[in-house]
């Protein structure tokens, strides 16, 4: 048995050689021996780690989730003010624009993804959306998001926003959705103090997201 060292660095190689495949051709268009090929293993042992191929492939689109959540965790750590709801949207839209595959995700792209949509979000921990409820609660707890309206139908509409803007072909500017965030959800005024404030327990609200898709993630290694 090789260390646990190797087995996760074969495992990220695997994945490396699906994600480009599945960004040039497709999710129909790719097999299990083209991702071996590609990765320089043999077809067995891509299936000493996933079981078919489908889970290889959502495995692909899991991890990039956690990178781009990974980054927003960073960019709060960086600057506490990145919290605000616009900003922090600005950031993320930045981040799947930054990851076609994770865009694709985002604008239910079925000629580049197939059938793994569902696929994925059958993968994810409900906690994962549970986490950003919470932090539109905290927001809202300190006068910081609208309160004219509960929070979990902010949630829905937030969402419509944002596969709204990722939907379009090609993307609106990252300006422009902060912007419309910064109206449709925001009080007319935001409290930088405020904003310090809860920075501590945002971060911590994602930093537990992306624990929690990253060992799904790595049950495989």
């Amino acid at each position: 048995m090789p260390p646990a060292e190797d087995r996760a660095e074969r495992a990220e190689r695997i994945l490396d050689a699906a994600a480009g495949l599945l960004k040039r051709v497709g999710y129909r268009r790719t097999t299990i021996e083209d991702v071996a090929e590609r990765a320089d293993v043999g077809k067995g042992t891509v299936y000493l780690h996933w079981k078919n191929r489908e889970d290889l492939f959502v495995a692909v689109l899991l991890r990039e989730s956690v990178r781009a959540l990974e980054d927003l965790v960073a960019a709060i750590a960086a600057d506490p003010l990145a919290v605000r709801l616009s900003r922090l949207t600005e950031i993320q839209y930045t981040n799947v624009l930054d990851r076609p595959l994770l865009h694709a995700v985002y604008a239910d792209d079925a000629d580049t993804l197939g059938k793994l949509l569902p696929k994925l979000h059958g993968k994810l921990d409900p906690r994962h959306a549970e986490a950003f409820v919470e932090y539109l609660d905290l927001l809202a707890a300190n006068d910081l998001l609208r309160t004219d309206r509960p929070v979990r139908e902010l949630v829905v509409a937030f969402q419509a926003v944002l596969l709204g803007f990722l939907g379009r072909t090609p993307p609106p500017e990252p300006a422009l959705i902060a912007d419309t965030v910064a109206h449709a959800f925001e009080p007319l005024a935001v409290s930088t103090r405020q904003l310090r404030a809860v920075a501590p327990r945002a971060r911590e609200l994602f930093t537990e997201a992306v624990a929690l898709d990253r060992a799904q993630l790595e049950r495989a290694y």
